[in-house]
């Protein structure tokens, strides 16, 4: 309950700020009119009052308007320069109090200018500074503090200008500005809340445009992922159904050529074609073997396997496969769990990975390995049941992969090697052995900064919930 109440605490003080600042950012957009409308209005009453006091006491007045608009004018440019939506606060006081000496301006110079113009003239000024005050409405409403601090001091002093010349006229003149400055304030406020309200929906709005958007991208790779499963899937039962068959004939060709190696072991010219029609009979055992790992058919004898201990029995051969110009590192998370895994068949998976990113630094580098427990949620690689399982991460430094490459990284017979130079069945066949004993692969990668192959491997003693996996998840970074 705590933890959702700070929640919606956050929420709320994040909905705050964004509305101060929206209003912030209204009154200084508006500001240039405001200071054009103040130095005009105040030019035109210089034009009529002069007429009956002089010129001396207005233009003293149109000097002190001229200053105010000037500092306002310099507030304005400042913030256009200066501006972040983390000074919310700051600025909200600047545009109040520049709003405030402006009202103050007006409301003061109507006190001076009373008591030496004639009624005409005042009420000339009250309507002037009536209609300040009903633009201001217009222009400032959405920002409140600014609003009332022209208003007010623009129009109380002028109500009690005319409440201090004792007179019936002057009196009605006084309540009635009084009830004009209450009606715009009321008013003001009303327009501030509708402003308040068309922000909040407009931010909602741009929210739920946000979420709509983020559920459509997760919809499209979701949609993409079934794709690439379903074609995998339709791959894996054709290579599968024809492994099988083809498998049972190799079976009886090997069978059938060991025999006659046995028998004719005597004639020199016949037995080196039989032993080298073997060992191609051989070679297309082991291809079969890996068609099988990619269709997800083949015998695994899954145990629990520390594999710690088995990568370093299999260092020394790593280390031979990548090189002298490659470096290799092995790290192991303290406390790893055990993983339920055929032990061959990983080995020869670790290898086909080592292989792969050795062929991807041709200039040298340095390669990866590190084991670590890890807690898989939906999506996480999203082929992977949620569980606990021992992660084998490789990471190389080599030439990595775009993103048109990374879709197609698990497409069987797919490579960017040479030809003759690699069958495309590595990725597909890890891919397929880590479904297969229950986990998953994940790949990240970018060209130009290597990449990261993830085998999600279920924990020994600790079996994730049973699921269907569907293939590899490749994800560009």
């Amino acid at each position: 309950m705590r933890g959702l109440f700070r929640l919606r605490l956050g929420r709320t003080e994040q909905a705050l700020g964004e509305l101060g600042a929206a209003q912030v950012s209204a009154i200084f957009r508006q500001m240039p009119i405001a200071l054009t409308v103040n130095v005009v209005n105040a030019v035109i009453t210089l034009v009529v009052l002069y007429q009956f006091v002089g010129l001396l006491l207005p233009l003293s007045w149109l000097c002190v308007v001229v200053l105010v608009t000037s500092g306002r004018c310099a507030l304005w440019l400042r913030y256009r320069r200066q501006f972040d939506v983390t000074d919310v606060v700051p600025w909200s006081r600047r545009a109040a109090w520049g709003s405030l000496l402006a009202g103050l301006s007006w409301g003061l110079g109507a006190v001076v200018l009373f008591p030496v113009v004639p009624v005409f003239a005042q009420i000339f000024l009250t309507f002037v500074i009536g209609g300040m005050c009903a633009g201001a409405v217009v222009i400032s409403a959405s920002h409140l503090p600014s609003l009332l601090a022209f208003l007010l001091p623009a129009s109380l002093p002028v109500a009690a200008a005319f409440f201090g010349q004792g007179a019936r006229t002057a009196t009605a003149l006084g309540a009635m500005t009084l009830v004009f400055a209450a009606a715009l304030s009321l008013a003001g406020l009303y327009l501030n809340r509708f402003f308040a309200e068309a922000m909040r929906l407009r931010f909602e709005l741009s929210e739920a445009n946000l979420r709509l958007q983020a559920e459509m991208a997760e919809r499209e790779a979701t949609e993409a992922a079934l794709r690439q499963a379903q074609k995998l899937e339709a791959i894996g039962q054709l290579t599968g159904g024809i492994s099988h068959d083809f498998n049972n004939l190799l079976t009886l060709v090997i069978g059938n050529l060991s025999l006659a190696i046995g028998r004719v072991g005597g004639i020199p010219e016949v037995l080196p074609l039989l032993q080298s029609a073997l060992q191609a009979a051989e070679r297309g055992g082991a291809l079969i073997q890996r068609l099988l790992a990619f269709a997800r058919k083949q015998r695994l004898d899954p145990q629990s396997v520390d594999l710690g201990r088995l990568l370093s029995g299999i260092e020394d051969l790593l280390r031979r496969t990548l090189g002298n110009r490659i470096s290799l590192s092995i790290t192991s998370e303290t406390g790893l769990a055990a993983a339920r895994v055929d032990a061959n068949q990983l080995e020869l998976a670790v290898l086909n990975l080592t292989i792969n990113a050795r062929d991807a630094m041709p200039d040298g580098g340095s390669l990866r390995i590190w084991l670590q427990n890890r807690q898989a949620d939906h999506g996480t690689p999203p082929e992977v049941a949620p569980g606990e399982y021992v992660v084998l991460s490789i990471t190389d430094t080599g030439t990595g992969m775009d993103e048109a490459t990374l879709a197609r990284a698990f497409e069987p017979f797919f490579t960017t090697k040479e030809i003759g130079s690699g069958s495309g069945l590595g990725l597909p066949m890890v891919q397929g052995f880590a479904a297969q004993s229950g986990g998953g692969v994940r790949i990240r990668s970018k060209a130009g900064h290597g990449t990261t192959v993830e085998l999600w491997l279920p924990r020994a003693g600790e079996p994730p919930f049973a699921a269907a996996p569907t293939g590899g998840y490749a994800q560009q970074v």
